[in-house]
């Protein structure tokens, strides 16, 4: 239960963080933000589907 509840605060904290970073490098946020929830999102599937089989 606690590790789940570390994950989800991890993700929900680099959510946001990564695309503020990276957007005052020059980059979109909107599309860096779209970015990251895709790569937490695939990340989690290859995980949860490595893990159970």
């Amino acid at each position: 239960m606690v590790a789940g509840i570390t994950t989800f605060l991890t993700m929900a904290y680099i959510i946001v963080v990564n695309p503020s970073i990276l957007s005052s490098t020059g980059m979109d946020f909107g599309a860096v933000f779209v970015a990251t929830c895709l790569a937490a999102v695939i990340g989690t599937l290859i995980m949860g589907l490595w893990a159970k089989g």
